[in-house]
């Protein structure tokens, strides 16, 4: 697996599914965000390139927004069952 592969491919995907799977579970909005804001950076200036950082922040966009899609169809689950 290639560098680009990596970052276009496998990061943004891995970021959304535990950034919905994990907030299902601890209900916090911005616990993901947060936590693939500081992974990005991590791999920002480990694997890539300080031009990584743009996409780090839009990663955490990514994440934010998927969060907050998760709380929103979890709130709207437990409205339906009561």
């Amino acid at each position: 697996m290639t560098d680009l592969e990596f970052a276009f491919g496998w990061l943004p995907v891995s970021i959304i599914i535990f950034s919905f799977i994990i907030t299902l579970f601890v209900q916090k909005i911005y616990l993901m965000p947060v936590v693939s804001f500081f992974i990005s950076i991590l791999l920002t200036f480990t694997i890539f390139n300080v031009s990584f950082l743009g996409w780090a922040v839009v990663y955490t966009l990514f994440s934010l927004i998927s969060s907050y899609i998760a709380l929103l169809i979890h709130k709207i689950l437990n409205k339906k069952k009561s």
